[in-house]
């Protein structure tokens, strides 16, 4: 029998998989052809997730370490922040002159501070003690704890672009980037206006605390009646993306005024008191390296609250319900400068965090600039106040003779393990969490995986199989077109490819359907389904390899290489304008006769 796909998707990402009956009109017009003799691998009833271009939105959440190491780290990611604009607006092209997946059209991009403060206790550099700069959009306009270190107070003179004044009104809570009418020289002199925090933060740092007070116990939602004062960041239909540049350990401690509903939560604002025996440590900031995770001595949060596999309707992932995959992880981060990677070329977490749950056999070695380590307790033998550090400043000289201790001498980073981890969780469930070393000179690269990171999400997932192609697919009348018929230039061309393969949207009411169910959108209408008007896709002839062709309109069976993925050649796309609209739900039915060999399902 033939193998049948199924697969429900809405517009703006909000996808749900359901198996649907095969429309009988399969049967008709250009798909009136014999079907092959069944083989024994056949399956029936396949869901796939496949993830459409529909998002062309992107809200970036910058949380920024203002501790007093962080200057030069600040200064180069200032740098190299036009990397990340320019690829996601200007995306590469392949050999056809197409792009390799849709240009971004709208930038939400926001700051943070790590800073929550000291509650209970009164500590050096913390300012604000009770909550910090709160998770609040950008700090330099509604932190409490920055005010008392303003960046114009403490930056180096001309690291801050002419633009910055200082004014902490100049700009509002989070900037927006318009692809059509945006400069994007002046947007990065005010990303760097609201990023660039200079230094004088709190030193023990709540990074991972600091993005979830931003994202989840403030509301950041694109919505009516929002007067949260980070509303509007967080919209529906596009990708979020949280990068954290730090270079210490995530210091997220647990103060119950913030605990989630139903968990049950013991309050931990006493490591903050240097009177208290009852930490690892009588040296603050080593209270945060020594103890043993899950431990009595363990003043953190469970790493389940910010991201937990099981439950996506938690933590970050509760910002995209349905969607988890649509939030991205990333950080610029205490870990290597060389991160342990696998034969293929990923992160090989295993080797950088270890098996062990108390973190005692995470990585360590010699790097070109001395000793690095990414263990859980693992104090340095020449220096008392520290752990060995992850990295240390890419081409910088380690004299073993007389090992320098403070970071002026060789610019250190302690290991970053509970953001890594959670980075680790999301790259292991959605292939959406990378990390780069902080110790680098340059960010660019890491910037570009979080680009490739966030653009995975733009040019739709991966099919876990190679489907059956008809080659030649001849064109069809352009009324009442039979599902699954191709049209375009190529068709009936040499080398041009379909699949059997069909597209099925219901539209809200909200949307004409006289107008999107037009050739102009590769539409045309097959009546009434519950109410609501169906849309039937054409589907566009093309070339192995290739993007569809400009002259088209529809979806694809798009083999264009996956940048994010290499071994994606297979997945299903929409010409430039033409992905499912908000509030449709669309189904993608193919009829596939299996005769493929593993050798060729090698895309999955």
């Amino acid at each position: 029998m033939p193998m049948v796909f199924t697969n429900r998707f809405r517009g703006s990402m909000r996808i749900g998989a359901a198996v649907t009956t095969l429309l009988g009109v399969l049967g008709q017009g250009c798909l009136d052809r014999p079907v092959a003799a069944p083989d024994t691998r056949l399956q029936s009833g396949v869901n796939l997730a496949i993830q459409n271009n529909a998002v062309d939105s992107v809200d970036i959440l910058f949380e920024i370490d203002n501790s007093n190491s962080m200057r030069d780290n600040q200064v180069n990611l200032a740098r190299n922040f036009s990397v990340l604009i320019d690829q996601l607006v200007n995306p590469p092209t392949n050999a056809m002159g197409v792009p390799m997946y849709p240009p971004v059209k709208s930038l939400h991009v926001g700051v943070i501070s790590q800073d929550l403060g000291t509650p209970g206790s009164t500590v050096p550099s913390c300012a604000n003690s009770d909550v910090g700069d709160d998770g609040l959009l950008n700090p330099i306009r509604n932190g409490q704890a920055i005010r008392a270190h303003e960046p114009w107070t403490t930056a180096p003179a001309g690291v801050r672009p002419s633009r910055c004044m200082s004014d902490p009104n100049q700009y509002p809570s989070f900037l927006t980037f318009d692809a059509a009418a945006t400069n994007p020289t002046e947007f990065r002199d005010d990303f760097v206006c609201n990023a660039f925090l200079s230094v004088g933060g709190c030193g023990l740092e709540q990074q991972l605390e600091a993005a979830y007070r931003a994202l989840v116990i403030h509301n950041p939602r694109d919505q009516a009646g929002n007067s949260d004062p980070n509303a509007g960041f967080v919209r529906t239909n596009a990708v979020l993306a949280i990068v954290m540049v730090t270079d210490e350990e995530d210091g997220s401690t647990r103060d119950c005024r913030y605990a989630e509903s139903g968990v049950a939560c013991t309050d931990a604002i006493s490591v903050f008191d240097s009177t208290s025996a009852a930490w690892s440590s009588t040296d603050l900031n080593l209270r945060f390296y020594m103890y043993t995770p899950g431990s009595a001595q363990d003043p953190t949060w469970s790493l389940d609250r910010y991201m937990d596999p099981a439950h996506p309707n938690r933590g970050f992932t509760s910002l995209k319900p349905n969607l988890p995959q649509n939030v991205i992880c990333a950080g610029i981060l205490g870990v290597p400068i060389q991160v342990p990677a696998t034969a293929s070329g990923g992160t090989d977490w295993d080797a950088l965090l270890g098996h062990a749950a108390d973190g005692s056999d995470g990585y360590v070695g010699m790097s070109n600039e001395g000793p690095i380590s990414m263990r859980q307790r693992n104090m340095d033998p020449n220096c008392s106040t520290r752990t060995v550090p992850s990295c240390r400043r890419e081409g910088s000289t380690y004299n073993p003779a007389m090992p320098a201790c403070d970071s002026t001498s060789q610019y250190f980073a302690w290991p970053s393990r509970r953001i890594a981890e959670i980075a680790h969780r999301f790259s292991t469930t959605y292939n959406n969490g990378t990390v780069s070393s902080i110790c680098r000179n340059d960010y660019s690269d890491a910037l570009h995986e979080i680009v490739q990171r966030i653009q995975q999400r733009l040019s739709g997932r991966c099919l876990p199989r190679v489907l059956a192609q008809n080659h030649n697919p001849p064109c069809c009348d352009a009324s009442n077109r039979p599902l699954g018929c191709t049209h375009g230039s190529l068709c009936g061309t040499a080398n041009a490819i379909g699949v059997a393969c069909t597209v099925k949207e219901l539209l809200p009411s909200t949307i004409n359907a006289a107008d999107w169910c037009s050739s102009a959108h590769g539409r045309h209408r097959n009546g009434t389904e519950g109410g609501q008007a169906v849309c039937l896709v054409d589907q566009v002839a093309v070339q192995l390899g290739s993007a569809a062709p400009g002259d088209a309109h529809g979806f694809y069976y798009d083999t264009t290489v996956d940048p994010s993925n290499p071994s994606c050649t297979q997945r299903i796309s929409f010409t430039t304008g033409d992905s499912v609209p908000t509030g449709a739900t669309a189904t993608i039915e193919c009829v596939q006769t299996d005769n493929t060999s593993t050798r060729t399902d090698a895309g999955r």
